[in-house]
């Protein structure tokens, strides 16, 4: 949307029925992966919808910064009054449903608090979280999908961005590094795998509240 022109905006706009806000962090996820990996995989994700179901999904550049205790964080309340005016925003521009796409566990309660307060009137709101979402990978089993520089998120962007991924560091990344579950046990293709089926996964789910 930046890199668009302000009448660009606005015939895409036009076309679009869905609102897609990522929402990630930027925190310590160990020694072998940057620490706003949550929103580089969110805003892939979303990129991935956006284009499948063109154009009727308005990609939204929203904040990088979560809630908890992140490298940088917001406070519920400030995260809280950001979406709700960008949702408002949003309906006077035509866009009645808005999917809130959520790579971050810290988030997960602010959103569902989100959703039930139902904030904005006559606008329809869906909350997806990517690690609910992701396929069983058997070489992976037993890891946590939601974990802080775990092999699950470590799979992903070595899968999208391989250089992203400083591999030298995974033998140090270990619960004393913020890390959750054995991200040694990450490979390309383990990524491949989630990414293809996770993408898949999310197109439909966001397909099935555009027709509803």
């Amino acid at each position: 949307m930046f890199e668009s022109t302000y009448y660009e905006t606005k015939y895409r706009l036009g076309q679009s029925r869905v609102g897609l806000i990522p929402l990630g962090s930027v925190k310590n996820q160990g020694p072998h992966l940057p620490a706003g990996s949550s929103s580089i995989l969110v805003n892939y994700y979303c990129e991935k919808i956006a284009g499948s179901l063109h154009p009727y999904v308005f990609q939204i550049d929203a904040t990088p910064y979560g809630v908890g205790g992140g490298l940088i964080s917001l406070k519920p309340e400030v995260l809280t009054m950001f979406l709700v005016n960008l949702m408002e925003e949003l309906s006077k521009l035509g866009l009645k449903k808005i999917v809130l796409l959520n790579a971050d566990a810290s988030n997960d309660s602010l959103l569902k608090e989100l959703l039930n307060k139902h904030p904005v009137k006559n606008v329809e709101l869906l909350q997806l979280n990517l690690w609910e979402h992701y396929p069983d990978v058997q070489a992976l089993e037993g890891e946590p999908k939601a974990g802080s520089g775990g092999a699950y998120l470590t799979s992903q962007l070595l899968y999208i961005d391989r250089s992203l991924v400083k591999e030298d560091r995974i033998k140090y990344a270990g619960p004393s590094m913020g890390v959750e579950g054995d991200a040694s046990k990450a490979s390309l293709e383990a990524g491949e795998t989630i990414v293809s089926q996770t993408v898949r996964t999310l197109v439909e789910k966001v397909e099935e509240f555009l027709r509803k």
